[in-house]
């Protein structure tokens, strides 16, 4: 249970906040950096709450869409404050299925309704890549993917990752060695950058099998301000870890129409993600995150450098 949704005195703070009465509470599976549980008021309307140190970012992408008039399916903002040190975020909650409900057979469906969202969002700009939380950031474009690679980061200590259970020292750390030299070897030069949503996923996204749209983008948390390949490589990873199959990568490259060198920087970085995760899958040792662990090095394994 979520050490928020069975606490009476933050209960009363979400009612105080809404000026509702909370009926029920409901909480979902979690996730790994954050608390989301369901709530409904007395007059049966149905909220989401998210609580994390990192919920502003979500805000902050919210208000970024609303003022720049972007039209995708994202959940109403209703509200946010902090509560002991927390940010907690009050969202409308979408009713549609999630898109890792979906029969693995009929998730490539939603591709182009993915792309088609990225590319809305993407018109919006700045003239500086970074997170949109900490927009102080001067680090150009490339500074910024390099130093998923450098140990700049807790989770991302790539001589501490190596050390536990089910990862492969040598192996993962050529990785780590031969993807920071192809990035530094590379020119990324970038006029503006596009807001990015960095992690569209099945438990991120809600779709509408009627249709075969996405119906609901949740969990804005890493959304940065960078290159849309970047976010489209994540799609590119979706492909790939469900099997969709060779007409799916076919299908997927025909829609972006990519240039040669566009082609190959979608690849490169799929390659870059496709080491990264298995810092955050080593993280917690379920099935789920033992099996992609053993994809991803098997991938890196057989990988023509």
């Amino acid at each position: 249970m979520s050490k928020y949704a069975d606490n009476k005195n933050f209960i009363n703070a979400v009612e105080t906040f809404l000026k509702v009465k909370i009926k029920k509470v409901q909480t979902p599976p979690q996730g790994m950096d954050s608390e989301v549980f369901f709530i409904v008021d007395n007059k049966d309307k149905e909220y989401v709450i998210k609580a994390s140190d990192g919920a502003m970012t979500d805000v902050r992408a919210y208000q970024l869409l609303a003022s720049n008039k972007i039209n995708i399916p994202v959940p109403q903002l209703l509200g946010n404050f902090d509560y002991e040190g927390k940010s907690i975020v009050i969202l409308e909650r979408i009713t549609y299925p999630l898109l890792e409900s979906t029969p693995v057979d009929q998730m490539h469906k939603y591709i182009p309704s993915m792309i088609n969202n990225q590319r809305i969002m993407h018109k919006v700009k700045s003239p500086r890549s970074g997170y949109i939380s900490d927009f102080d950031e001067k680090r150009t474009w490339k500074e910024f993917i390099t130093s998923k690679f450098t140990n700049e980061y807790d989770s991302l200590n790539w001589p501490e990752v190596v050390k536990r259970e089910g990862i492969e020292r040598d192996l993962v750390l050529s990785s780590v060695e031969k993807i920071l030299n192809k990035f530094n070897n590379l020119t990324l030069i970038n006029k503006d950058y596009s807001l990015i949503h960095t992690d569209f996923n099945q438990r991120n996204l809600f779709v509408n099998p009627k249709t075969n749209d996405i119906a609901g983008i949740i969990d804005w948390g890493e959304a940065m301000f960078g290159d849309p390949i970047y976010d489209f490589s994540r799609i590119r990873m979706y492909i790939w870890h469900f099997n969709l199959g060779k007409e799916t990568v076919d299908n997927y490259y025909k829609i972006m129409s990519y240039t040669q060198e566009e082609r190959e920087l979608d690849d490169l970085y799929w390659l870059s993600r496709v080491i990264e995760y298995l810092a955050y899958y080593s993280e917690e040792l379920n099935d789920f995150n033992v099996g992609r662990m053993r994809l991803h090095q098997d991938f890196l394994r057989a990988y023509k450098w």
